[in-house]
């Protein structure tokens, strides 16, 4: 009792900073919180929009499981484009707005808005289609074609070993978005007097200072970036099917997970 009347005295003392969060917590508990808890339920229910739920248990995970091929292949296929997308994107990151942040003011900023604008870009994909396109069209067939490196079009979008790598280097490009732009904030907050502290303790380099001073006053920008970076690969999925012809690339036996 003692410990939920400290608590109720808190929430009492604080109710102005709650009261300008709860418009933010309202949307976010229906939109988001809401509709997970309503998907998980479903999920152990038959449910085919018409008629009520049916509560099935796991049926549904069995099948999904130990008869459906495509999920595997797609579990499989999610995380190799995981494990190479989120420690070289996050770490590029890191790179890209380290050095930046070493320009003058103006052109790091300018070079801040460069590398960020992808991230925020819906019609940047357009780009990736025409360089990718299958015919003697497409801005790397023709490269490839006029050196004479290939006798035909490459099909980049419609075969697996080509479509994993283009995947790849795409979301290694729109990765570089807010975790960049956290990584430069941070940098930017980084106390300058620390580095001539760090030189007069012994410290002779920039990967010194980097390891010793800049990361360890980075936590929780790094952390972060990090959270963000897990969430884009995993829901790489959705690249192909929004962008690419996503019916072509599962018939190839590339399938993602849509998370």
């Amino acid at each position: 009792m003692k410990k939920k009347g400290q608590t109720l005295k808190a929430i009492k003392k604080n109710r102005v900073f709650y009261g300008m969060m709860a418009p933010y917590l309202l949307i976010f508990c229906t939109f988001t919180v809401l509709p997970i808890i309503i998907s998980l339920f479903l999920s152990f229910t038959y449910f085919d929009i018409i008629n009520p739920p049916k509560f099935i248990g796991l049926s549904n995970y069995i099948k999904l499981l130990l008869h459906d091929e495509v999920f595997l292949i797609a579990v499989r296929n999610t995380f190799i484009l995981a494990v190479i997308v989120g420690p070289v994107s996050y770490i590029a990151a890191f790179l890209f707005a380290w050095l930046i942040n070493e320009l003058p003011p103006k052109i790091r900023w300018v070079l801040t808005v460069i590398f960020y604008a992808p991230s925020i870009s819906g019609s940047a994909f357009l780009l990736w289609q025409l360089i990718f396109h299958g015919d003697m069209y497409g801005y790397l067939n023709a490269f490839l074609l006029n050196l004479k490196i290939i006798d035909n079009p490459v099909l980049w979008l419609k075969t697996p070993e080509n479509a994993l790598w283009v995947l790849i280097i795409v979301q290694l490009w729109l990765s570089l978005g807010i975790s960049f732009l956290s990584f430069v904030a941070g940098l930017q907050t980084v106390d300058k007097d620390l580095y001539e502290a760090a030189a007069v303790d012994g410290i002779r380099n920039r990967w010194q200072e980097l390891w010793y001073v800049t990361l360890p006053q980075m936590r929780a920008q790094l952390m972060f970036g990090a959270l963000m970076q897990i969430t884009s690969s995993f829901s790489i999925g959705s690249l192909s099917l929004v962008y690419w012809d996503s019916h072509q690339l599962n018939i190839q036996g590339i399938p993602l997970l849509l998370t």
